[in-house]
C-alpha cells in the first residue's frame, strides 16, 4: 500500500485500480444474489406465484448489461457494451435460424423464451469474462 498526503496534510491510503475493480466485481455479484434472493422470497408468496410466472434469473440480463458497462467503462478501451451486444445479438440470430429449421411450429413465445434464457446464460458469462479481464488489465 502506498500512502499520500491529502490537501489538509493528513495521510490518505492509495487504492490500486485492481483492488477497485475486484471490489466492484464482488459488490455487483452481491447485488445479483440480493435481487435473486428477493425474487425467490417474493415467489414464495402465494399471490405472486399465481400472478407472475417469472424466474429470479429473468431479471439479470438488464442488470448484467449495466454491470458490464460499469465495470468496463474505466478501462483503456472504454465500455465493452458494443462488443457484448453485437456478439449477443449475432448468436441470437444463429439460434433463431437454427430454431426455424429444426422446429416448423415455432412461435414468437417459444422464440422469446429461448432468447431470454440464452441471454441469462450468455450475459452472465460475458460479465464474468469482462470482470476478470478488467481486473487483470488493472494489474
Amino acid at each position: 500500500m502506498q500512502y499520500v498526503l491529502s490537501k489538509s496534510g493528513g495521510l490518505l491510503m492509495h487504492v490500486s485500480p485492481w483492488m477497485t475493480a475486484t471490489a466492484t466485481f464482488f459488490v455487483q455479484l452481491l447485488i445479483l444474489f440480493i435481487v435473486a434472493g428477493f425474487l425467490v422470497v417474493l415467489r414464495k408468496n402465494q399471490f405472486f406465484r399465481s400472478k407472475v410466472k417469472i424466474k429470479p434469473l429473468d431479471f439479470w440480463p438488464p442488470i448484467l448489461l449495466y454491470f458490464i458497462h460499469e465495470i468496463s467503462k474505466n478501462g483503456l478501451s472504454g465500455s465493452f457494451i458494443p462488443e457484448v451486444v453485437i456478439v449477443w445479438l449475432g448468436l441470437t440470430l444463429i439460434v433463431l435460424i437454427w430454431q426455424i429449421f429444426t422446429n416448423p411450429h415455432l412461435t414468437y413465445r417459444k422464440f422469446f423464451v429461448t432468447f431470454w434464457r440464452f441471454s441469462d446464460l450468455f450475459l452472465f458469462f460475458c460479465w464474468i469474462v469482462v470482470g476478470i479481464y478488467v481486473i487483470f488489465e488493472a494489474l
